[in-house]
């Protein structure tokens, strides 16, 4: 793996189930459709997705895997994970985070901090737990320990933006494109890092594996050899289909007429 370590992500939402509260507030914010349509991920997939993946603006990569092609856009991703298009952002602003950080907390809280962000541990429990979970289902990143800067634009839209329009929010889908862009080109540089984003990736193929006139499986385009290309199997699938049916069609003819044989066989001779 060039330059990446496998680190655990979940495959479906059952452990956040388990804090209800956050459930709640996940479907409040239309995110929860998106943690339940995780269902499992495959490493080698993720890594040969991010290693194919070409920006080509800030809205828009491609992605060539295995013959798979995909544009990515946020538009996609919002269709794809249900998530709201919201306003596009990036994490880079910095200023930005430390704005939502100071809007996030209450006059009256306290918490503790360090070069890199504030400690999770030092938040109000409920809101500790949202961001743990922020940081396993939408970033990705691993560190669960600290909360970055702008980690807190998710949390204080949670917090005091849930009474606007869907519109005005953050858009998840714009900071999912341009994370799943980060990583591929830190992956492609060799430069330490995980590999991120396995369940929305897998999201992604299967939308694009039904776009074929036989629509393809997970479990094949998982099983294919990085040699392979997607298109010739298609094609052979669409052809042995084709001839298939052609063969089931025929069979029927050839019952139809041995029945109606049989049919004129038994019938009784009419007296004269």
């Amino acid at each position: 793996m060039p330059g990446g370590f496998i680190r655990k992500e979940p495959s479906d939402s059952r452990k956040l189930g388990e804090t209800p509260e956050v459930v709640d507030l996940f479907t409040c914010a239309n995110w929860m459709t998106f943690c339940d349509r995780i269902q499992g991920y495959d490493h080698e997939v993720t890594e040969e997705f991010l290693m194919s993946l070409q920006p080509k603006s800030k809205i828009l990569a491609t992605v060539n895997s295995k013959g798979l092609t995909l544009k990515l856009t946020p538009q996609l991703i919002s269709r794809v994970t249900d998530l709201p298009l919201g306003i596009p952002w990036s994490k880079e602003e910095r200023s930005l985070g430390q704005k939502s950080k100071k809007e996030f907390f209450l006059p009256q809280e306290q918490f503790s901090e360090d070069k890199n962000g504030v400690r999770r541990a030092s938040l109000h429990p409920f809101w500790s737990e949202v961001s743990l979970q922020i940081m396993k289902y939408i970033t990705c990143e691993g560190r669960f320990s600290i909360v970055y800067g702008y980690r807190f634009w998710f949390l204080t839209d949670l917090r005091h933006k849930m009474d606007l329009p869907t519109e005005q929010n953050l858009s998840i889908p714009y900071f999912l494109l341009q994370s799943l862009m980060e990583c591929g080109t830190k992956i492609k540089e060799g430069t330490p890092d995980q590999l991120p984003h396995h369940g929305l990736i897998k999201l992604l193929v299967e939308d694009s594996l039904h776009t074929y006139t036989i629509p393809l499986s997970w479990e094949i385009f998982r099983n294919m050899s990085k040699g392979d290309d997607i298109w010739i199997l298609a094609e052979e699938l669409t052809s042995s289909n084709s001839e298939e049916r052609e063969h089931i069609e025929a069979e029927k003819k050839t019952k139809g007429k041995e029945t109606k044989g049989k049919e004129t066989q038994d019938k009784p001779l009419q007296e004269e």
